[in-house]
C-alpha cells in the first residue's frame, strides 16, 4: 500500500520547496484567518447579523480549519520530504476526513448562494 512514487509528476528541489512554501503560506493564512473569524464570531458585539448566518460562517470556518489540518498540512509535509512519511493511518484519515469536510462545506456554500424567496 505504501509507495514512495505516488505521483507521476516529478519536481526539482527548488520547485518542490517553492510549492511547499506556497502551501505552507496557505495553511498559515487559513489557520490565522479562520481562528480570527471563530474568535470574533463568539463575541456578542462582533456581528450584527442573523444568528443563523453567524452559525453558517462558524461552520464554514471550522470546515476550513479541518481541511487545512488534514489536507493542506500533510501535503506540505510530503512536498518537503518528497515522500509520504506520516504513515498509513494518517493517509486513511486524511482521505475520509477530507471527503466529509468537503461534502459539508460544499453543501453549506451551495445553500448560502441560493437566493431566498
Amino acid at each position: 500500500m505504501t509507495s514512495s512514487n505516488y505521483s507521476n509528476i516529478t519536481f526539482g528541489t527548488a520547485e518542490r520547496y517553492s510549492w511547499a512554501a506556497y502551501v505552507l503560506f496557505g495553511f498559515l493564512s487559513s489557520l490565522i484567518g479562520d481562528t480570527l473569524i471563530l474568535i470574533g464570531s463568539f463575541q456578542k458585539v462582533s456581528f450584527k447579523v442573523n444568528k443563523l448566518i453567524v452559525i453558517v460562517v462558524q461552520y464554514i470556518a471550522v470546515c476550513d480549519l479541518v481541511n487545512a489540518i488534514f489536507n493542506v498540512l500533510p501535503g506540505a509535509i510530503s512536498l518537503l520530504t518528497n515522500s509520504w512519511v506520516l504513515g498509513d493511518a494518517v493517509c486513511h484519515a486524511r482521505v475520509y476526513i477530507t471527503y466529509l469536510v468537503f461534502q459539508q462545506a460544499c453543501s453549506l456554500s451551495q445553500c448560502s448562494l441560493q437566493p431566498s424567496s
